[in-house]
């Protein structure tokens, strides 16, 4: 996107979906340049937090959530720690998209730990250059399948019952524990921190959320211990690699089987999907 502080590295190139490594190192920081997203794309957090305005609103981004961008979204970027963030984007035609989440509007949604497991999974194994396109492609709509569950689970949220400065606080909130997620928090700290009482802070937190915030800081600190425990995992190539099975097809029978059973589904959508898009000579152009 043209920021030094950012670099973007294309794992998988494919008229179907197209996946990005990014990986951002800038400062903690206020509001950046605005930007446009010329393709819908999904921006998945690995590590770190960052805060999007868009839409009139500001929206936190961390481990225990997916932001859709849809096509033509104006945005500005702020970094409200150090430390930078990582993220997998999957950057896809409209169609797909569409028939993947429901809508290609941009939206932020929550995720399960299994999601962010698999996020972590999926682009180490894409990181291997011997990975193919049918394995790389394999791998994508896994995740996409994912998180259309994600997308489809969401239901009518409170966060219509909270005026603007509660949403704001809670968003004030999430920053504060995705900033520092070892810190030992309490209610009364956090209170204070944002002026605001335990019992109101708790009640606003779970209503927006649709959890607690002791929950919600579990989550972020289980996210980074997957995180680790991924980039730990590199050695020895398996048996299976030196009998021509291919990266990809280890890691989906590593993966629980509830996020591999859609995959043959999404294929075949998918599938279609690229014969339309290969006779009409699209072909996405990335943002990232």
């Amino acid at each position: 996107m043209g920021m030094p502080e950012r670099q973007s590295s294309r794992l998988v190139a494919s008229p179907l979906v197209e996946v990005y490594d990014v990986v951002c190192r800038a400062p903690r920081s206020g509001s950046g340049a605005l930007e446009l997203t010329t393709v819908p794309q999904i921006a998945l957090p690995r590590r770190g937090v960052f805060i999007v305005q868009t839409r009139g609103e500001s929206v936190v981004v961390d481990t225990n959530t997916a932001l859709v961008f849809g096509l033509d979204e104006e945005y500005r970027a702020t970094h409200p720690a150090d430390g930078g963030d990582e993220c997998t984007v999957l950057v896809l035609p409209p169609d797909v998209l569409e028939e993947a989440l429901g809508s290609i509007s941009g939206r932020r949604v929550g995720v399960r730990p299994l999601d962010h497991l698999a996020v972590c999974l999926v682009t180490r194994a894409l990181r291997e250059p011997s990975a193919d396109r049918l394995d790389a492609e394999d791998a994508a709509l896994l995740l996409l399948s994912s998180l259309s569950r994600a997308f489809a689970e969401r239901t009518t949220d409170d966060r219509s019952r909270l005026g603007h400065a509660q949403r704001l606080r809670v968003e004030r909130a999430r920053v504060l524990l995705a900033s520092s997620p070892g810190a030992r928090w309490d209610l009364g700290t956090l209170g204070r921190a944002l002026r605001c009482s335990p019992f109101h802070l708790a009640r606003q937190f779970r209503a927006a959320t649709g959890e607690t915030i002791s929950r919600y800081l579990l989550r972020l600190r289980l996210g980074r211990s997957r995180r680790a425990a991924c980039r730990g995992r590199a050695g020895p190539r398996s048996a299976g690699d030196r009998h021509g099975l291919r990266p990809s097809q280890p890691l989906q029978r590593s993966l629980p089987r509830d996020l591999r059973d859609h995959a043959n589904a999404s294929t075949r959508h998918a599938d279609q999907a690229e014969a339309r898009r290969v006779a009409g000579g699209h072909h996405p152009r990335p943002l990232t």
